[in-house]
């Protein structure tokens, strides 16, 4: 739970809110009926609606609050009764009924927060769960600055079908991607399947070809169902910015570069779990090896991978969310150098907004920035020294 949290598990600031807008409306609601209660016929029964302020106090306070409400709205009605004296009986019942609906009030207000307890203890188990599965990113590897996010489609999930990974080898900094076919806990088994043997192989196998045959191979060992299957690109990049990409039917990374976006070229396969379709082994490299190597990434550069659920967010009108003029937009307002932590928060967010109701599906995003080259320390400290000091 973070820090300032209520009581329900929302923020306090967004509570105070709409507190303030229960209790104003529950005031109202009473000064109303007392100025109309006096103002009309004692046959009126414009006094009967004080039933409904307990009711309307539940929304923002609990049981304590409530049951004062019920006090105050039948004080409020035993007050007006000299207007109307020949009427005492229907006063009785008036206050029964605010004694009963004050009770039901606090029963479902109790039964709430026990709700609300229960899944703060099922988000906390998945934010572990994450953690354990989804390996948070150092913040420096190699060159790069690194961020990751993950953004679940479901209201209350930490963690799906969709996995992101790094690690800095020999090869150079290799990164993963990728998107499992379908939901649930199944979908979490196959991710961390696949993560474990990246983690493995991504240090051992000299190509990304065979990376991508070293997981398919680990994944078929696990998979029961035939036709479930994982997207995944595999980027590398060599010290000296040398960049090649393996696509296994997924979305291609992009460059953000000086105001512009491109994507990066990759070499393309069989999603992972469909390549013993083909009758050459899944470790074999093949025709569709990479051929991205002339790709040269250098400081200043931004490197973007995600999954399909930032991608084919849709809005109202059916229309895929602009995740290319988004970006752009993103480095007019942003003065570089980028920041990939905030890159990634705020590429979250907007395609949220963007999105309809149910057209949002599980988002990752992983950035990789290159800061732009500085002067070294030593240069630095010899600008600053007196002409003729050694």
């Amino acid at each position: 739970m973070a820090d300032g949290d209520g009581q329900d598990g929302a923020p306090a600031t967004t509570r105070r809110g709409p507190r303030a807008a229960v209790l104003g409306t529950a005031l109202l609601l009473c000064v109303l009926v007392v100025v109309l209660q006096l103002s009309t016929p004692p046959s009126s029964h414009i006094a009967s609606v004080l039933v409904a302020v307990p009711a309307v106090i539940s929304f923002g306070f609990g049981p304590p609050v409530i049951i004062g409400s019920a006090v105050v709205a039948a004080g409020i009605r035993w007050l007006l009764l000299p207007a109307e004296p020949q009427r005492i009986g229907s006063v009785i019942g008036t206050t029964v009924v605010i004694c009963v609906i004050a009770a039901l009030s606090c029963f479902v207000v109790r039964r709430g927060e026990r709700e609300s307890v229960r899944l703060r203890k099922v988000v906390s188990v998945a934010e572990t769960a994450q953690r354990a599965v989804l390996r948070p990113p150092p913040e420096t590897l190699g060159h790069f600055r690194t961020a990751a996010s993950y953004l679940a489609a479901a209201q209350y999930a930490r963690i799906g079908g969709d996995l992101y990974a790094v690690a800095d080898t020999e090869f150079g900094v290799r990164a993963l991607i990728g998107d499992v076919r379908g939901k649930g806990l199944d979908a979490v088994s196959t991710a961390s399947v696949v993560l474990g043997a990246f983690y493995e192989a991504a240090y051992e196998e000299e190509t990304l070809g065979r990376l991508a045959g070293r997981l398919d191979t680990g994944l078929n060992r696990f998979l029961r169902d035939d036709e479930a299957f994982v997207t995944a690109l595999l980027i590398q990049i060599a010290p000296d910015g040398r960049t090649e990409a393996y696509s296994c039917g997924h979305p291609p990374s992009l460059v953000l570069r000086d105001g512009t976006i491109r994507e990066l070229p990759a070499g393309t396969g069989l999603p992972l779990g469909l390549r013993t379709l083909t009758s050459a082994p899944a470790d074999a490299e093949g025709p569709d090896e990479p051929r991205s190597a002339g790709t040269l990434l250098r400081p200043g550069d931004t490197l973007l991978l995600y999954t399909d659920g930032i991608a084919e967010t849709r809005n109202e009108t059916g229309a895929f969310y602009p995740l290319a003029d988004r970006l752009t937009a993103y480095q007019r307002a942003h003065s570089p150098p980028v920041d990939p932590q905030h890159l990634l928060t705020w590429l979250q967010k907007d395609a949220h907004d963007y999105s309809c109701a149910d057209t949002y599906d599980d988002a990752a995003l992983l950035a990789l920035a290159w800061p732009p080259d500085r002067p070294s320390r030593r240069a630095e400290t010899r600008k600053k020294m007196p002409p003729g000091t050694a």
